[in-house]
């Protein structure tokens, strides 16, 4: 799927403030962008960064963003979002790989698994957002892990957000399932939804 999306003007470096909730409460944060390069043309990305964190690329095509003190308390320790850019790559193939296919149909993401059998097991644990930033698009889905020890199992996400003929995606952890309280999702939807991609854009850590 190559879908031409429209671009927005980027103000970087500006200061905001917002509400983000966390399951019944809300927090207010002041946030600014942060960008960064990850050496490839078309793989410049900028995020609004809610949680006093830092975006940097040490790995050409790969970036991360994280904070020095996670958003909230959880077991799974430190917070961050791991990025890796593609390119000139069939977009249906990257989303697959990440746990979603586009129903042309409907106009919506909706879960993948390779075959009947995982899909049976998975779909029940699973969950799809859409996920839609200034000038990209994509998915996040979510899958609760279902074999092992039962206070060690964590809920699993991926992601994928296209521009044009660049995309990046990632996949991590969001909480342990014991410990709802403790979820990172609340945190990692609204950085992925203000995702940009910077056009012929150099820097780092801003």
């Amino acid at each position: 799927m190559r879908r031409k999306l429209p671009v927005v003007a980027l103000f970087l470096a500006q200061i905001f403030s917002d509400q983000i909730a966390f399951g019944q409460s809300t927090i207010t944060v002041k946030h600014e962008v942060l960008s960064v390069d990850m050496g490839q043309p078309g793989c410049a990305i900028s995020v609004i960064d809610y949680f006093d964190g830092h975006l940097a690329s040490r790995m050409k095509m790969t970036a991360g963003y994280w904070t020095d003190v996670p958003p909230v308390q959880s077991a799974l320790g430190d917070f961050g979002i791991r990025f890796k850019c593609r390119v000139d790559q069939q977009f249906d193939g990257a989303a697959q790989t990440h746990g979603a296919q586009w129903d042309e149909g409907k106009r919506t993401w909706k879960l993948y698994d390779e075959d009947a059998s995982d899909r049976k097991l998975l779909s029940p644990v699973s969950r799809i957002y859409q996920l839609k930033s200034p000038n990209a698009a994509g998915f996040l889905r979510t899958t609760d892990e279902i074999s092992g020890d039962e206070d060690q199992r964590v809920r699993f996400y991926s992601f994928c957000l296209f521009h044009e003929k660049a995309a990046v995606c990632g996949e991590g952890q969001s909480m342990k399932l014991e410990e709802p309280k403790g979820n990172y999702l609340p945190a990692i939807l609204p950085i992925l939804r203000s995702v940009s991609f910077v056009e012929d854009r150099k820097g780092g850590d801003q």
